[in-house]
């Protein structure tokens, strides 16, 4: 059956979607900070090609049957012009996820439903059944298509009212915007252009259908949704990982290394699905499914990157109003994610009156997840580890009271330098994430090349010793899949997480550096702290950027420190705030001048961190007084 709504001026690029949620004011914030030119350039460019192929290809069937018994979708067409198809990444069976905790009515009282969020949701198989008891009118279609059960059960799963509670979604106030994955990247791109925030992607593309060379590989298509999602910071994309893992497609690494296409992509938010937890008492409590495809990449990176519940949810069908179905499936964990990431951002906006970068929310939900599988740190069966919405909220509410959430930017040949303080024995999480440019491709199957264009590196230091990150290393043959994560040197992932337990009290060093030269000349990325000590004053979060910011004389003996500010600091009023080694304020006031002098005559010999902001910038230094 076909409901038609509104068809949608195919994505010009004068003229984006239709949206009917989150303000103009927010959108044009996210706008101004996306390279919307290149988008729309991306969105134009893609819709040619498919329309040209389409054309070139005459006629062909839209719905075919792979030899796996598979249903696939004509979604668009390769590089050479051949036909490609989309699968729904379902199964049959229902889910319980800790979110409860976080949304209207659950026990952090935060009672957050998605108000005010829009998410666009791409389906292989057809468009959610609107009219539904579950939906309130919060669902539209942005093309005149026809419903299916997977489209509708995946929406519910995001917004779903609650009118049968079992059904009720993660963000039961947002809305959603459905489309049709055919010509999805230039959909994506116009999506994103218009200030897009978070979209669901529960299918997958180009199956490979048991070729294992085609398995794992950085594609052309994986580079092209790292293109768009690089040039569309605020947008986080959640695609399902698949469901091949029990179809027996790579017998030689028993499971491992069957993801393909979108889902091996660098910058967006691969799920997998585990069963239901009623509640976690450890890595135990975290059961895979019998079908969620694992990873790595060919080039070793950590897929997928979280997991979700995804066995038997119990959620709307199109079979009428008040019709429900269970299913199981990756495409039933991922839209819990990106119902999640809505709430999250709805909590994020309501505090900070701004919605966070999709690198900010992909750091903040891998530093929260709870731990899953046979080793500590990450592995391939469940990324980083279980989604924990409870967690990620909390590390939101107690941003500079405990923890910290913060967007920064890395110039070329520069180091970045934060100070923290942590109580002793208390556990620290701590992940920096970021849009990485696209890689290049290769085709060679089983290549360890690293697709990651801009390697940062993080590092906790204390005195003499240094705390690495988590990474995956392979051995000769490349197929030690089930080995521990190590900690040490990551240059695959655009990911870096490092966890430490037992701690001693003190002021702590982290730094972000990077290797090579950063293209583009600087590299935005996102770090995100859970626990630091839960007296740390604003004082104790100094960042320091070592680019040209000039203290002297060092020490200081007469009362005297010299500023000189970066070129980029020119003409700019800044703010002068000045910090005992406690991390007290001592200090604050106004400069006009990208070098000035500063009256330290009346501070008590000793150490002390002067932070200086303009804008959204900041820079740091440290000085000694005699």
């Amino acid at each position: 059956m076909k409901r038609f709504i509104f068809i949608l001026l195919l994505l010009s690029v004068t003229a984006g979607p239709e949206i009917f949620a989150q303000s103009s004011a927010d959108r044009e914030y996210i706008k101004s900070r996306s390279n919307v030119k290149k988008l729309n350039e991306l969105s134009a460019k893609s819709h040619d090609t498919y329309v040209k192929n389409k054309a070139k290809a005459g006629q062909l069937k839209s719905v075919r049957v792979n030899k796996r018994g598979k249903t696939g979708y004509l979604s668009g067409f390769d590089r050479n012009g051949a036909p490609v198809y989309d699968y729904d990444d379902n199964r049959n069976a229902a889910i319980t996820d800790k979110v409860d905790v976080i949304r209207k009515g659950g026990a952090s009282r935060l009672d957050l439903t998605g108000e005010g969020i829009e998410i666009g949701q791409w389906e292989a198989s057809g468009l959610p059944w609107y009219t539904h008891q579950e939906f309130d009118g919060r669902v539209k279609h942005a093309e005149d298509e026809a419903e299916s059960s997977h489209s509708t059960h995946t929406a519910c799963t995001m917004i779903g009212a609650g009118v049968d509670s079992l059904a009720r979604g993660m963000a039961s106030e947002a809305t959603v915007v459905s489309r049709r994955s055919n010509n999805d990247e230039s959909e994506i791109a116009a999506f994103a252009a218009a200030g897009g925030l978070i979209s669901n992607h529960s299918y997958s593309t180009g199956d490979p259908d048991g070729d294992v060379s085609q398995y794992g590989i950085y594609t052309d298509n994986s580079a092209e949704w790292d293109e768009i999602l690089y040039d569309a910071p605020f947008l986080s994309v959640c695609k399902s990982a698949g469901n091949d893992r029990d179809d027996d497609v790579n017998p030689r690494d028993y499971g491992y290394d069957i993801l393909f296409t979108i889902a091996v992509s660098k910058n967006l938010l691969t799920v997998g699905a585990v069963e239901d937890i009623d509640e976690y008492t450890g890595p135990k409590s975290v059961v895979q499914s019998e079908f969620s495809s694992w990873g790595p990449t060919d080039d070793w990176r950590i897929k997928p990157d979280l997991v979700a519940n995804g066995v038997n949810v119990y959620s709307a069908d199109d079979a009428g109003n008040a019709a429900y179905h269970v299913r199981s499936g990756t495409s039933m964990s991922t839209p819990v994610v990106a119902g999640t990431i809505a709430l999250l951002q709805q909590y994020y906006h309501d505090l900070n009156n701004v919605y966070m970068k999709a690198a900010t929310m992909k750091a903040l939900l891998i530093c929260t997840t709870d731990e899953a599988g046979r080793h500590n740190g990450p592995d391939f069966q469940n990324g980083w580890g279980l989604l924990n919405a409870e967690r990620a909220a909390d590390v939101i509410t107690r941003n500079d009271k405990g923890s910290w959430i913060r967007e920064l930017s890395l110039r070329d040949g520069s180091t970045y330098t934060h100070y923290i303080r942590v109580d002793s024995g208390v556990p620290l999480n701590l992940a920096i994430a970021w849009t990485d440019p696209p890689g290049s491709p290769i085709e060679k199957h089983d290549n360890l090349t690293p697709m990651l264009v801009n390697d940062l590196d993080v590092r906790l230091i204390w005195k003499d010793k240094v705390y690495e990150p988590w990474a995956m290393v392979p051995n000769e043959d490349s197929n030690n899949f089930t080995d521990a994560a190590v900690k040490g040197d990551n240059y695959r992932d655009n990911v870096e997480r490092i966890d430490v337990n037992g701690l001693s009290a003190g002021l702590y060093t982290v730094k972000v550096t990077h290797k090579g030269t950063l293209e583009g000349g600087r590299q935005d990325f996102s770090m995100v702290i859970n626990g630091l000590a839960v007296n740390t004053s604003s004082g104790d979060e100094l960042e320091r950027s070592e680019e040209a910011l000039q203290l002297y004389p060092q020490p200081v003996s007469r009362g005297i420190l010299n500023v000189s500010l970066p070129e980029s600091f020119r003409s700019m009023v800044v703010s002068v705030s000045i910090f005992d080694s406690s991390g007290r304020l001592v200090s604050m006031k106004k400069q006009h001048a990208r070098q000035f002098v500063l009256d330290v005559s009346g501070l008590n010999t000793g150490l002390y961190f002067v932070r200086i902001t303009s804008d959204n910038r900041v820079i740091t230094g440290r000085f000694i007084v005699e």
